[in-house]
C-alpha cells in the first residue's frame, strides 16, 4: 500500500472515531437537557449518594382511634370580664393586684373624673322636665275629656311626655352604670367586677388616665375553673367531630396527664388558605393547673373508617408556604413533588394531597437530593 493510501485511510478514521463521538456527546447533552427540563435527577447504579437516601413506600391505614390536634389554652369568655372605663378620668386608688381573688361587685378601681357632675346634672334637669311633661300632659288630656283642646295639642303634650321619660331612663342607666344616682353628688366612680375569678391582667396605673375609648382594658378577671382550648380541624375530619363530643387536653407542662373536656362549638367557616374549620373545647379546670396560652395536645375520638395516608416529618422539605417531597421513580430517577400535608403529630405527617398509595418516596436524604435536583 502507498504512503499516500494509509494517509488517507488514516484521515477518514479519525474523522469516523470523531463523528461517533460527537454523536455520544450529543446524546449526553440531549439527555441531561431533557432531564433538566423536567426536573428530574437520575442516579446512575452504584452512584455513592445511594448510600445516604432511604426510600419507603407510601402506603395507606385506617384512620385512627383519636383525631390529634394541637391547640392552644385560652380563658373561658363565658366567664371573664375585660373591664374598661365607661367615662374619661383619672385613677385614684387601684385596689387590686395580678393574682387576687375577687367577688362579684369587688372594687378594683377608683376614678376622679369632672364629667361626674356633669352626668347628674343631667340626669337632674331630665328628671325636672319629665315632672314638668307629665304635669302638662295630665292637664290637656283633661282638657280633651272637656272638648276644650284640639287633637294637635293632645298629640304634643303626649309626644312632650314620651321623649321627657326617654331622657330620664337614659341618664339614670348612665349613672347607674357607674354605680351612682342623681341625687347623691359625687367627682369619683369605682369600677367594679361583675364575676367572681382572678385578677389575671392589670394595666393600669395610680395616677393615670384614662379614656372612655381606650382599646385596651384595664382589668381583666376570668373565672379559671374553666378554660376554652382552641384549635383547627382539617374540613377532611369534620365528619368525626361534633359539639358534645368528648376529647381529652395534655400539656407539656404535665407530660402523661390527660384532662378531659368536650368539644363546645364548631366554627362555621372554612378557612380558604388552611383549609381548616376552628374548634373550640371547654375543659374543667378546678386546680387552676391549665393556664391560659399553653400549647395544648387535643384527642378527639374517630369512629371514622376512612383510609388515611401519613408519611415520616423528616421526609417533608418546607419552602415557603409549600411543602414538597422528593418521589422516587424507575431507574433510580428523583423528581421533587408539592403535596398538601395536615399537622405534624409525634413525627408523622398526614398527606392530604399530592400523594397514592404505592408511590415511593424518599425518607432520609431528601433535603440533600432536593438540593441536587434543583442545582441540575
Amino acid at each position: 500500500m502507498s504512503t499516500s493510501t494509509s494517509r488517507s485511510t488514516s484521515s477518514l478514521l479519525l474523522a469516523a472515531v470523531l463523528c461517533v463521538a460527537a454523536c455520544g456527546n450529543n446524546s449526553s447533552a440531549n439527555t441531561q437537557t431533557q432531564e433538566r427540563a423536567t426536573g428530574t435527577l437520575k442516579l446512575e447504579p452504584g452512584n455513592p449518594k445511594l448510600d445516604f437516601i432511604k426510600i419507603e413506600a407510601v402506603a395507606e391505614q385506617s384512620s385512627m382511634a383519636a383525631i390529634t390536634l394541637t391547640g392552644k389554652v385560652g380563658f373561658d369568655e363565658d366567664h371573664t370580664q375585660r373591664v374598661a372605663s365607661p367615662i374619661d378620668g383619672r385613677a385614684t386608688a387601684i385596689l387590686v393586684r395580678p393574682g387576687d381573688h375577687v367577688g362579684a361587685g369587688a372594687s378594683l378601681v377608683t376614678l376622679s373624673s369632672p364629667h361626674v357632675g356633669q352626668l347628674q346634672s343631667e340626669a337632674q334637669k331630665a328628671i325636672s322636665d319629665f315632672g314638668v311633661a307629665q304635669k302638662a300632659n295630665e292637664r290637656v288630656t283633661k282638657l280633651a275629656a272637656d272638648g276644650a283642646i284640639s287633637e294637635k295639642e293632645v298629640a304634643l303634650a303626649d309626644s312632650d311626655f314620651r321623649k321627657a321619660k326617654i331622657e330620664v331612663a337614659r341618664t339614670v342607666a348612665q349613672l347607674k352604670s357607674l354605680g351612682l344616682s342623681a341625687g347623691e353628688p359625687a367627682v369619683a366612680v369605682t369600677l367594679r367586677s361583675q364575676i367572681a375569678g382572678t385578677v389575671v391582667e392589670r394595666t393600669i396605673l395610680n395616677g393615670q388616665e384614662v379614656r372612655a375609648d381606650a382599646a385596651a382594658p384595664l382589668i381583666t378577671v376570668s373565672n379559671l375553673s374553666s378554660v376554652w382550648v382552641a384549635a383547627d380541624v382539617y374540613e377532611q375530619d369534620l365528619g368525626a367531630v361534633s359539639e358534645g363530643a368528648p376529647v381529652r387536653v395534655q400539656v407539656p407542662a404535665y407530660p402523661g396527664e390527660w384532662f378531659p373536656g368536650k368539644v363546645s362549638h364548631v366554627g362555621d367557616v372554612v378557612d380558604a388558605t388552611s383549609r381548616t374549620v376552628k374548634i373550640r373545647c371547654l375543659v374543667p379546670n378546678p386546680t387552676g393547673r391549665l393556664k391560659p396560652e399553653m400549647f395544648a395536645k387535643i384527642e378527639i375520638a374517630n369512629a371514622s373508617t376512612k383510609k388515611v395516608i401519613t408519611i415520616p416529618s423528616r421526609s417533608i422539605i418546607n419552602e415557603g408556604d409549600q411543602a414538597k417531597v422528593v418521589v422516587a421513580g424507575e431507574g433510580n430517577s428523583f423528581k421533587a413533588r408539592v403535596v398538601q400535608v395536615g399537622q405534624t403529630i409525634d413525627g408523622s405527617v398526614r398527606v392530604l394531597g399530592g400523594l397514592t398509595a404505592g408511590e415511593r418516596i424518599v425518607t432520609d436524604g431528601a433535603l440533600f437530593l432536593k438540593q441536587e435536583i434543583d442545582s441540575n
